[in-house]
């Protein structure tokens, strides 16, 4: 149901604020249970069949109060996000309000701007004709300013409800999740994080940029990324409506094994996707922007350089190096998986490989070669380069080949990888031969610019 003019006049934000202050309490509470749930479920002294079946109760317990923390907590953020939204559009709508009746204007239940001004007397001189003309030219402004505003609140309006409806239909199927929480304080965080992506999705619909059923998937992902890393609404649709991005354009990742890697315990995880060895290479370059797009961000900081904000500009950059780079995916995709050799994308928008036959191995040195788009780890003949892929991802530091095998490393896998990707950039600006040929001559002078100019420190050489 639309929501009209009238309405918005009756909406109390001071009421939407003690819902949400009153769920708040409530959970607050649950979670304060805490310590006597897992007290409780402990049972030291109770043993046998019936003490596992009282555990298994209680555990059950535990596990539905997360769901329930999980619910009140999106509802309670979603009513304190209407509540704040409203109290920003009432002082619009008393504004508005005041404007017409300044101009005897008035506003129907609709929205429909009525004119309440008596009819003009008819003027008794020229002069007046003209007051009277300039005086109905500046009304006419007013009304269409009346309408704009009339038009923007009742938009605002309706995104105000549906953003709060959809979270409480959400809770109401039992849809909202505690993502994984292993405590009561953890479940709270996941509600709030489904409220947050519930008002992103809602804020994208409204703008036309999203139509069709709920997001999930990849999609969703996104989304969840993008409020967990603090990247604006704002950013997101720049990045739609710039780059055209749809849910069907994450299918590309469909099928494949998504690596994940949370080093520094936050919960906010970077991805990884290990690409089947018989992808085209259109479907590669793909992979590796989808990629870049879904984890949004890539917490690089602390190297050489300043962190280049998430966004469309930094997408836009990326399509132009893929483009310079365009063989690395053309011809270097088959050559590294026809070589025994296997490739994931990288949450910084270019590939990573390790593994293969001799051949391959000429084609990394050191602690690894960026070609073109591809950055080659000096793995050379693990039993199963997927596997140690794998855990190279997951682990979120550099890797090398050691007397041992493969060893971990301590230099930091997102500034490694930003040290390559200023590679990849090396070769889109000079050509692959030109980067060849300067690379040459610094190994023929001693000269060190090229890794100079990917960062010595992010690269491990200091």
């Amino acid at each position: 149901m639309s929501i009209g003019y009238d309405d918005v006049r009756t909406w109390d934000a001071e009421a939407l604020d003690a819902a949400a202050t009153n769920l708040r309490g409530r959970r607050d509470k649950l979670i304060g249970l805490q310590d006597e749930l897992d007290d409780a479920r402990r049972l030291p002294d109770w043993h046998g069949p019936a003490g596992e079946r009282a555990r298994n109760s209680l555990g059950d317990t535990r596990n539905n109060a997360e769901i329930l923390i999980a619910e009140l907590s999106a509802v309670e953020r979603a009513l304190q996000v209407a509540s704040d939204d409203v109290t920003t559009l009432t002082s619009r709508v008393a504004n508005n309000d005041s404007l017409a009746a300044t101009y005897q204007f008035g506003i129907a239940p609709d929205g429909t701007i009525v004119d309440n001004k008596p009819a003009d007397p008819q003027p008794r001189s020229r002069y007046e004709a003209e007051e009277l003309a300039e005086a109905r030219r500046h009304r006419d402004t007013i009304r269409r300013q009346l309408e704009q505003e009339t038009k923007a609140i009742l938009t605002a309006a309706n995104g105000i409800d549906a953003a709060l409806a959809r979270v409480m239909q959400l809770a109401h199927d039992r849809k909202v999740s505690d993502h994984d929480a292993t405590t009561l304080a953890g479940a709270k965080k996941g509600g709030e994080l489904d409220a947050q992506v519930a008002a992103m999705e809602q804020s994208l619909r409204d703008a036309g940029l999203l139509t069709g059923p709920p997001v999930s998937g990849h999609y969703r992902q996104w989304l969840e990324n993008a409020v967990l890393r603090g990247v604006s609404v704002d950013t997101i649709k720049e990045m739609i409506v710039d780059h055209h991005i749809t849910p069907e354009d994450f299918a590309v990742l469909d099928g494949m094994e998504e690596i994940r890697e949370d080093e520094d315990g936050d919960g906010t995880f970077k991805s990884y996707f290990l690409m089947p060895t018989d992808i085209s290479g259109d479907d590669a370059a793909k992979a590796v922007r989808m990629t870049y797009i879904m984890n949004a961000g890539t917490d690089y900081s602390g190297g050489d350089f300043a962190p280049t904000p998430y966004g469309s500009d930094e997408l836009q950059r990326i399509v132009d190096r893929q483009r310079a780079n365009s063989w690395s995916y053309d011809d270097d995709v088959a050559f590294v998986h026809g070589n025994g050799g296997r490739l994931v994308t990288t949450p910084n928008g270019m590939m990573m490989g390790l593994g293969g036959n001799l051949i391959q191995d000429q084609f990394s040195q050191r602690g690894g070669t960026t070609w073109g788009d591809t950055f080659m780890l000096n793995i050379d003949n693990p039993a199963d380069p997927a596997q140690q892929l794998r855990e190279v991802a997951a682990s979120g530091h550099a890797w090398y080949d050691g007397e041992g095998g493969p060893q971990r490393g301590d230099l930091d896998m997102d500034r490694l990888l930003h040290h390559e990707e200023r590679h990849s950039q090396q070769w889109a600006r000079e050509g692959y031969t030109g980067f060849l040929a300067s690379y040459v001559w610094e190994q023929v002078t001693g000269g060190n610019e090229t890794e100079e100019d990917a960062g010595l420190s992010d690269g491990g050489y200091r």
